[in-house]
């Protein structure tokens, strides 16, 4: 009975593909010109509901055919920027299946006729120059959809669990709208923010920095981007929705989001409450300095930042499937024109961030002849509240000069608990130690930056001179307590030792600097230009550390730790100066350029047992090259090499030994070297608009000389000392593979795409190499499917095939596969209901002892569309029917591999209500269909 059901689905699906196929021809021609019409577009739509079927364009001679036609009616249109509009219907029967619409009459615009107005769907997707654009409305979302979920549907774009969004394998870093900053820099803002049915068009690019975008010369700085593109009638009065539920389990959700645009004016207020892990914002506010030390520092080529975790899936399945979290939020974004000369936007926010984590852990650390296991419990309460304030200001002070303003200012607090139990047993499962440590974290952080960028026009074409100037002040200070037993047992299971700590430190760290770059370009010849550039850095840091025992005697903390007392000062610098040319032709464009560079690092560190003074000085030659090449208007490829340095920090370099962990003793290096960098990247675009299939290919190589590893020494009591160290022959191969196909009698899209790393690395473990590769392929599928106007169909298949090797140690060599099937149903029923549902089967495969799991997820909503307008929406949804979630996940690193399982949120209901600002209300479904009006 299963196979034949199976069988009539089948037979019922390729049904349509077996009935009568037809085809429409004709030509369009200029009477009065006596000329053919070439280039005009050609659409072919349903007569009963103006939907799109397809379109083509007329080639030299004004000839179209379109083929694939099912029986039916239909109306052509034919549409060409200097003719007005041609309109006509035909039919495709049994006894008629190729129409010839013999020759049409095109009316040039110049001719006073009768106006037509018409209003048409863009193409799916179109490729404008470097930029990659999709028509919002030909991708059909449900009623209250975000943009995330609009998004989601787009040929070469992904959207994990997390909400992170990556387009042709790159990870998006910046969502703009209309061009402006919205919230600042966070993506997630906008995406999880804006209500899809606001969106016009997705634009899709590499954005360059400022400076770039005015020398034309790409200084490696340039970041994936998402342009959204409001419709009109959003870019007037107000839009936007408010939201609250409350379920089972206590739990609540709260949200809302007003926008008011008008012209170059744009107003948004949003905020959201819950605790139900539901995320409207990235948690991009936590500063470190780490990251800001990073920006100071950037200099001689682009850095690419690639996910090199054995667990692909985790972008499917999704990091918010970790803990349970309490969200508050909320803030304001405010840009505008002012006067004629001032472009100014702001925004600030607010962010109340409290996870609560629960994790077991697994890991198995490799040695050169042997291994050993570590089991640790752990409960984290983790409370983060952050402001941010972000300001622009670029004023056009004639029409040639301008100057841009981008002040920054941030303050974090936080307080976080950890509490774990831990056990160690060598190959032979016997236990080596056991112990327990309790850590509380107090902390607060305060960071300000500032950009300056002036530019100047030249009455020369191409002649152009810019300063950017980039400052940094950071401060943060805290405090921590932590406590710890570790026991020692010999092989009979004796107790020999037990070691405790009871301590509490007090951190107070800054950081200072700033980097200049000026800018000459100079027109060479027609069509090429030469860059000149000159920069200079200098960053200060500094982090002091004072750490006290505990003293039973007088109940404080106050037997100052000599060897966990010190003070850190450290400054970097570096010079650059660089050559670059760059030639525009009308198939291609290249440029090639080097740089010469020398940098500085100095460092002075302070303690109870040690003082040691640091001094480097590196010499470098970077060169970058780029060329793309335009094989049509829909297809390009471009080739991007560069190369880069990166600085061992003051921590790597010192001598002085960490001994805050006594099972993790880390010491520094002073003879590191600083890592050099070659990256190569590939990007291909291909899009075909008229058949509506597309292919976007990325592939990045990189390979790192004196990179920066571990050197672990393992003791036979189970304590690992760590020191960094130099080593050769480190490379990265990645690359991101997506094509869409058009699936017409099912009136739906195919895409089938695939991920792959490949990393060779390098550590060391008790003075011997240890090699290590690591190869991980995810190939998925993705079937999108409307067969009515009402219903919409989603089917989704991933996988990721992992295997890592060791050169010691073969026998520890790992291999596993996890998948991923998931099912999405939106369906509007009658009476302004609607029904969705989603169901996810995990299955992870070859982990450790109770770790293998197949995890069934299954989430379902039902809403009603009530009030005038259908402004209000009465939902109420289920999450984790089958109460099945539990969050798994593998991860091998450079010596161990670690299997995790962490608490997660499980089954609850909730009902909310939904309330419109728009007079449009809630809506319908989005996209599917044209509509051609005229009057």
């Amino acid at each position: 009975m299963r196979y034949c059901f199976t069988l009539f689905v089948l037979l019922w699906l390729a049904a349509p593909a077996f009935s009568q196929k037809g085809s429409v021809q004709g030509v369009a021609y200029d009477t009065l010109a006596k000329r053919p019409v070439a280039d005009a577009t050609v659409t072919v739509l349903q007569k009963k509901d103006s939907s799109l079927v397809g379109f083509v364009m007329t080639d030299n001679a004004g000839r179209f055919s379109l083929t694939d036609l099912a029986t039916g009616e239909y109306r052509l249109l034919i549409t060409h920027v200097a003719y007005h509009n041609r309109s006509i219907h035909f039919s495709i029967t049994d006894s008629v299946t190729k129409p010839d619409l013999g020759q049409l009459v095109m009316n040039d615009r110049t001719q006073v006729l009768d106006e037509v107005i018409v209003r048409s769907e863009a193409p799916p997707v179109t490729l404008v120059g470097d930029t990659v654009q999709y028509n919002a409305g030909s991708f059909k979302t449900p009623p209250n959809a975000s943009v995330e979920q609009l998004l989601k549907k787009l040929p070469g774009v992904q959207v994990d669990k997390d909400g992170t969004v990556k387009a042709q394998g790159q990870t998006v870093n910046r969502v703009l709208v209309d061009g402006k900053e919205f919230f600042g820099k966070d993506p997630k803002m906008a995406t999880k923010n804006l209500p899809a049915d606001a969106i016009d068009k997705v634009q899709v690019y590499d954005r360059q920095s400022d400076q770039a975008q005015l020398t034309g010369f790409d200084d490696g700085n340039s970041e994936k981007t998402i342009n959204l593109k409001l419709k009109k009638d959003k870019k007037k009065g107000v839009f936007g929705k408010i939201m609250a539920g409350g379920g089972t389990r206590d739990r609540l959700e709260g949200r809302f989001n007003v926008n008011s645009f008008k012209g170059a004016r744009q107003m948004s207020v949003v905020g959201l409450g819950n605790n139900n892990n539901t995320e409207g914002f990235s948690f991009m506010d936590m500063m470190n300095f780490t990251g800001e030390l990073s920006r100071m520092m950037r200099n001689g080529g682009g850095n690419v930042s690639m996910n090199m975790s054995d667990n692909s899936l985790a972008g499917l399945m999704g990091n918010n499937n970790r803990g349970i979290r309490t969200i508050w939020g909320g803030g304001i974004n405010y840009n505008n024109i002012i006067g004629t000369k001032l472009d100014f936007t702001s925004n600030y926010f607010y962010n109340h961030f409290n996870p609560r984590v629960n994790s077991d852990v697994r890991r198995q650390y490799l040695l050169p002849d042997s291994s050993y296991l570590y089991n640790q419990q752990s409960v984290q309460d983790n409370n983060n509240n952050s402001h941010r304030l972000n300001l622009g200001f670029d004023y056009f002070i004639d029409s040639f000069h301008s100057i841009k303003v981008n002040p920054s200012l941030g303050y974090q607090q936080t307080r976080n608990r950890v509490s774990s139990n831990y056990t160690q047993m060598g190959e032979d499962g016997l236990l080596s130690n056991e112990g327990y440590n309790n850590r509380a974290t107090n902390n607060d952080a305060f960071n300000f930056s500032n950009d300056i960028l002036f530019r100047k026009k030249f009455r020369r074409k191409g002649r152009t001179l810019s300063l950017a100037l980039q400052t940094t002040l950071n401060n943060s200070d805290g405090d921590s307590r932590f406590e710890s037993v570790n026991q020692f047992y010999d092989r009979l299971g004796t107790r020999y030792r037990t070691d405790s700590i009871n301590q509490r430190s007090y951190n107070e760290s800054s950081l200072t600097g700033y980097t200049g770059r000026l800018v000459y370009t100079e027109p060479l010849f027609r069509r090429s230009l030469i860059e000149l550039s000159v920069a200079n850095s200098n960053t200060r840091s500094r982090s002091d550390k004072t750490t006290y025992d505990y003293d039973a005697g007088s109940g404080k903390y106050d037997q100052l730790n000599d060897s966990l007392t010190n003070n850190f000062k450290n400054t970097y610098g570096y010079n650059n100066a660089g050559i670059r040319l760059r030639t525009q032709q009308r198939k291609y464009n290249y440029s090639v350029g080097l740089n010469w560079q020398r940098s500085t690092l100095e460092g002075k560190v302070i303690s109870g047992i040690k003082d040691t003074i640091i001094g480097k000085t590196f010499y470098n030659l970077l060169p970058n090259a780029r060329v793309q090449y335009n094989f049509t208007r829909f297809k390009n490829l471009t080739l991007n090499y560069r190369t880069s340095t990166n600085q061992p920090s003051v921590e790597q370099l010192q001598p002085v030994p960490d001994i805050s962990n006594p099972l993790a003793i880390r010491e520094g290096n002073p003879d590191l070297k600083q890592e050099y960098s070659h990256n190569l990247q590939f990007n291909y675009t291909g899009v075909n608009p008229f058949k509506n299939k597309n292919f976007f290919a990325f592939i990045n190589f990189m390979r790192t000389d004196n990179k920066i590893v571990n050197s672990d020494s393992v003791f036979s009591n189970g304590v690992r000392k760590s020191r960094p160290v130099n080593t050769d022959g480190v490379y990265t191969l990645a690359s991101d593979l997506n094509l869409s196909l058009p699936i017409r009698f099912l009136k739906g899209s195919l895409q089938l795409g695939t991920n792959t790393v490949y990393n060779k690395s390098r550590q060391f473990i008790n003075g011997q190499a240890n090699g290590i590769n690591m190869l991980s392929v995810g190939p998925r599928v993705s079937l999108d499917l409307n067969p009515h106007e009402k219903l919409n169909l989603t089917f989704t298949a991933g996988g990721n095939i992992n295997h890592t090797r060791y050169s010691l140690q073969k026998a520890f060599n790992t291999r596993y596969f996890s998948q991923l099937y998931e099912v999405q149903v939106e369906w509007d029923l009658p009476a302004g209901f609607h029904f969705s549902t989603e169901f996810a089967y995990n299955i992870n495969n070859q982990l450790a002892a109770g770790f293998n799991t197949k995890v069934p997820l299954w989430h379902a909503a039902i809403s009603k569309q009530m009030l005038k307008f259908n402004r209000g929406e009465l939902k109420i949804r289920v999450n984790d029917m089958l109460n099945q979630n539990i969050g798994v996940s593998r991860n091998s690193n450079q010596n161990y591999i670690e299997d995790s399982r962490v608490n997660t949120l499980r089954r609850y209901a909730m009902i909310s209500f939904t309330y419109s600002l728009s007079k449009t209300g809630l809506g319908a479904n989005q996209g599917g269909n044209m509509r051609i009006i005229t009057r």
